[in-house]
Parts: structure tokens; sequence; C-alpha cells
């Protein structure tokens, strides 16, 4: 299954980084800070997933506000955090959509 993934650039502002992370996700800060290390995945969620995506971007946009240097990646290859809202946006719109549909087919 396709997978979005984030990743946050070791840099000294860490410790903001990993109280809000904890907060948001099911990861001990242990773990947090060997994946901030590594250069690893914080996090990942599926593409096709609405409820993940605006999680995602709910921590992402924490993130940001913290001034962590968020990176995104569709699988492996990195896309902007505009490309993380397009996504948000067509699947609002798909579901807009299907339930106009199925008003009218009622």
């Amino acid at each position: 299954m396709a997978r979005i993934n984030i990743k946050i650039e070791k840099d000294t502002n860490e410790v903001k980084y990993l109280s809000i992370l904890s907060k948001n996700t099911k990861k001990s800060i242990s773990e947090l800070k060997k994946s901030i290390n590594n250069n690893d995945y914080i996090f990942s969620y599926s593409l096709v997933d609405i409820e993940q995506l605006l999680e995602m971007k709910k921590i992402v946009s924490l993130l940001l506000e913290a001034d962590a240097k968020v990176r995104i990646f569709e699988e492996s290859r990195e896309v902007s955090v505009e490309f993380l809202d397009n996504l948000i946006a067509s699947h609002l719109d798909t579901e807009r959509y299907l339930e106009e549909v199925d008003e009218q087919i009622k």
C-alpha cells in the first residue's frame, strides 16, 4: 500500500519536536530520538486514508510552527507540504462528490 512518510532533520531544537511527537504519536521519546538521529522516518501513514492524512497534516503543522525542518516523502520521493495539502483536498473533494452522487441516486 502506498505510504506517506515524515522525517525531521536533527538540530538544536530537538526537545520541542520530541514533545510534539510524543503527544501525537504512539512512539516513546527514545524511539523518536533514535529515528531523528538515524535520519529514519518518524511516522508513516497510508496515502488513501483521509483520517490518517488529516492527522499527519496536524502533526506536520505543529512541527513547522516549532521551526522543525520537516521532510515529507511519498514512498521514497520527497514531496512538499503543498503536495500533502493537495492530496487531502483531493480526497475531500472525492468524498463530497460521492455523497452528492449518492444523494442523487436516492
